[in-house]
């Protein structure tokens, strides 16, 4: 689960239970349909909570053959407010607050974008330093590279106001405590599988028919359905029903 809950924060772990009761057994249905003539689908689907997968459903209009997969990808989801930004400097700057913008991320996806808000920072582009960041998905880890000079992460400001006083994005990254001046900050706690697929379903050749699967996955939010397939002259509709876990 990608938030951490800092005692001093407003937002606490445990869910109230009228609010666990009311979230119960509510689906919500994911539909749409793609003319798959020149180009497959691609689609992601996500939830900001942990949730289940009741059922996924395909139509094909055609009697062409198609073969399609649903996997589930394992990443990272930024929600505003809960995980979405950290604290970085450099010798001759303030402490700079990186925001994330909200959207699921593999590893390489949110490497990219930490690099983005590092290089759209004003104070950095005033001092001529642009960033590197990148994600190994072998070792785990992630490492931030300024062009010039030394940078450092700060884990929690104590002076800070209350709602800002902790890198809540920086766990993400595999940051666990504030590091030095540096020339390259590298996780020191690796953070495996951010791009990681496993398949639910793997098909192959269908000939204008339909397919219905309706065994339960549960997911945590760190994990998104992939649902891909291969260019074929015919239409794909797809039903996905799924439920919030709380």
């Amino acid at each position: 689960m990608p938030i951490k809950y800092y005692p001093n924060r407003v937002f606490k772990k445990s869910v109230p239970a009228i609010d666990r009761v009311m979230a119960w057994r509510n689906p919500i249905s994911v539909k749409g349909s793609e003319d798959i003539t020149i180009n497959g689908l691609d689609q992601i689907i996500t939830s900001n909570t942990n949730w289940q997968v009741d059922s996924i459903q395909f139509n094909f209009n055609n009697a062409v053959s198609v073969s399609y997969t649903v996997t589930v990808l394992n990443g990272i989801n930024i929600v505003k407010n809960l995980n979405d930004f950290l604290w970085i400097q450099t010798p001759n700057t303030v402490m700079e607050k990186i925001t994330l913008t909200p959207g699921f991320y593999t590893g390489t996806e949110l490497a990219t974008e930490l690099q983005n808000d590092l290089n759209a920072n004003a104070d950095f582009i005033a001092l001529g330093i642009t960033f590197s960041v990148s994600y190994n998905i072998s070792t785990g880890l992630f490492t931030i590279s300024p062009s010039s000079g030394t940078v450092r992460y700060i884990d929690s400001i104590v002076k800070a106001v209350l709602p800002d006083q902790n890198s809540i994005a920086g766990f993400l990254f595999g940051l666990n405590a504030t590091t030095g001046y540096v020339s390259t900050i590298t996780s020191d706690t690796p953070v495996f599988g951010l791009g990681n697929e496993a398949w639910i379903i793997d098909e192959e050749g269908v000939i204008g028919s339909s397919q219905y699967v309706d065994d339960f996955h549960a997911l945590t939010m760190d994990q998104a359905l992939h649902i891909t397939s291969n260019a074929a002259a015919t239409s794909m509709d797809y039903s996905i029903v799924y439920e919030s876990l709380v």
